[in-house]
């Protein structure tokens, strides 16, 4: 080593280098730790300014080559009707001439005098899900549902309709699905998938909250619909033959057909035979409630959760304005509670109503660690000093499975359809959406809870561990990430001061108050 160099430094400088040489040697593990704070920094930098990972386009084009249909964010390969597919179709005698006639719409004997099916009528079919209402001469109706009636002048005179209306019809649709449920070959009937839109029109421009459950939800269900007076899209799975019976007598009894003039409504009876329909299709049934959707925004939830009363409002109002200018795919966060199964006090609906009920136990974060505890629920549940912004940023954190209100092509992606019965199904989509760049805002004036239901039946084998080795979040699906989005899919690539925050969580602990 050529030493002039340090021969020529002034005896004053020699004693500082020297100094520091030693200062270093003996702060040499503080000092590796600043380094790699820095280094972290450095790289994260450069991250955020795009040179180390692709743009959200990027990427979202990138997963566009992994995709398959209910596979890692691809839409399910299923085909929905449309509201111009309700219609009614007439033919004469001899089946040659043949008219379809719209829902929707009054039609007048003008209307059908000028069509040449009626002139000589033969039959009329009534597909499933639609209810034709005939007006006859004789000032009395008669409904016809799902069939092919035939024009015989007994049970049905054609010759004397004089006005018809065609509409959607949820009884219509039941009574259809019965036929397929019943009788010696009903375990080999197919699959049934129908769709009943809302009657009620919204903007397109709107929060759609998103459902599914099976029969056994249906009452429970109801107290989210309470609170939610914006649009809604509900699937409905059929888990045995027998479920239709029952949906049924719950559609009989007195409202329950009016609570659903403002829901899209969807029933899905799975084919039997299969023996597939014990695994409930949890994620399958989210991502045809989303397709059945019209608006832009969306909320999907279980149908055991209920929203505060003033979450709808503040979404279609404050929440699309946001989500609407925001540079940067945005996720607004639900903070969601349980609610003890023995409480029977007022439930809450504001942050001050509920905070004595954690206090007291009576509510708490279920899953507190990774489940929900990445939510950082003490921030909403603090009464703030100063007026705050209506949501606080979250980073991600592996294994998180919160509820969010997003925009539906900004981009989303579809739940992973592989996922059945419970575990992985919420986590797996959180995690798309981060390895996408996605923002996570949680919420701070408004949340969600369930009820406990340790005594509630899961459908199906939801809860046989050793039937849910099919696909799992660990073994099967984070490796698919991994090969897809790189050894960092994890990292909170959509989070603007992830060190910060994650030095705050640690610090200030998980779902205090």
């Amino acid at each position: 080593m050529d030493w002039t160099l340090y021969r020529r430094l002034s005896p004053q400088l020699r004693v500082r280098l020297f100094r520091f040489r030693r200062h270093f040697r003996q702060n040499a593990r503080r000092n590796t730790v600043f380094l790699l704070i820095t280094i972290y920094i450095f790289f994260h930098l450069i991250a955020r300014s795009g040179r180390l990972h692709n743009t959200v386009e990027k990427r979202w084009e990138h997963l566009q080559e992994f995709v398959k249909p209910g596979i890692l964010g691809a839409p399910p390969d299923v085909e929905l009707i449309t509201k111009d597919s309700v219609r009614v179709q007439l033919c004469d005698t001899e089946d040659r001439l043949c008219s379809f006639w719209t829902s929707g719409q009054v039609w007048k004997s003008a209307d059908l005098t000028r069509d040449e099916a009626w002139l000589s009528p033969g039959w009329i079919k009534v597909p499933i899900g639609v209810q034709a209402t005939l007006m006859m001469e004789n000032s009395q109706q008669q409904i016809l549902r799902f069939g092919r009636h035939k024009c015989d002048g007994t049970s049905l005179n054609c010759q004397s309709i004089t006005s018809m209306v065609v509409e959607a019809s949820i009884m219509s649709a039941i009574d259809a699905i019965s036929i397929s449920c019943t009788g010696e070959q009903w375990v080999k009937a197919p699959a049934i998938m129908h769709t009943i839109y809302a009657k009620k029109v919204f903007s397109k421009k709107d929060v759609t909250m998103i459902a599914q459950f099976s029969i056994s939800r249906l009452d429970r269900f109801e107290r989210a619909k309470a609170v939610w007076r914006g649009p809604s899209s509900v699937v409905i799975f059929l888990a045995t033959n027998t479920d239709i019976v029952e949906l049924k007598k719950y559609f009989e009894r007195p409202g329950k057909l009016a609570l659903y003039n403002s829901i899209t409504l969807t029933i899905v009876k799975p084919n039997y035979s299969l023996g597939t329909h014990s695994r409930y299709p949890i994620n399958h049934l989210r991502n045809i409630g989303i397709q059945a959707t019209a608006t832009d925004y969306i909320y999907v939830i279980d149908a055991d959760f209920v929203p505060t009363s003033k979450l709808y409002d503040f979404a279609s109002t404050t929440l699309i304005s946001l989500l609407e200018r925001a540079t940067h795919p945005t996720a607004y966060v639900v903070p969601c509670l349980a609610i003890k199964e023995e409480y029977r006090g007022k439930f809450p609906d504001t942050i001050k109503e509920l905070q004595p009920l954690m206090k007291s136990g009576i509510a708490y974060i279920t899953d507190p660690r990774a489940g929900h505890g990445p939510t950082y629920t003490q921030l909403f549940l603090n009464s703030p000093i100063l007026k705050n912004p209506p949501a606080y940023e979250v980073c991600y954190e592996s294994q998180w499975e919160p509820y969010y209100i997003v925009n539906r092509h900004h981009p989303h992606p579809y739940y992973d359809e592989r996922f059945k019965n419970q575990g992985g199904d919420k986590q797996s989509h959180a995690l798309l959406l981060n390895a996408l760049g996605y923002r996570f805002l949680v919420l701070r004036d408004h949340f969600m809870y369930h009820m406990d239901h340790a005594t509630l039946k899961w459908t199906g084998d939801g809860l046989d561990q050793a039937k849910q080795r099919d696909f799992t979040y660990f073994e099967n699906y984070a490796p698919e990430m991994n090969k897809i989005f790189g050894a960092n899919y994890r990292w909170p690539r959509g989070c603007t001061r992830p060190l910060v925050q994650s030095f705050k969580r640690d610090l200030q602990g998980i779902g205090t108050i």
